[in-house]
């Protein structure tokens, strides 16, 4: 997985996280799309409920829609919020 920096928006568009740690990796979809998966540790996960849908904005100026697949604990009070996505970044 590639570590980024990027930035997280609810579905109204306003900042919900900046400045996160991203981990990203691309894979393949049927008929040849492109999609990935990753993960990010916000400070605090309120919200972000698997099946929630944001928009991931890398510091590299690409971007794409997410959805949360699940929300598991890091460590002590430290959530990952894993997702996914089935288009490519643009």
């Amino acid at each position: 997985m590639n570590r980024i920096h990027g930035t997280i928006l609810d579905p109204q568009g306003q900042t919900r996280f900046d400045h996160l740690d991203v981990s990203i990796a691309s894979h393949d979809l049927p008929a040849g799309r492109g999609g990935w998966v990753g993960y990010f540790d916000p400070p605090d996960a309120s919200g972000l409920i698997t099946g929630g849908r944001f928009r991931l904005i890398l510091d590299d100026g690409r971007s794409g829609d997410i959805l949360i697949q699940g929300v598991r604990a890091k460590g002590h009070h430290v959530p990952r919020v894993l997702f996914s996505a089935e288009s490519p970044l643009r």
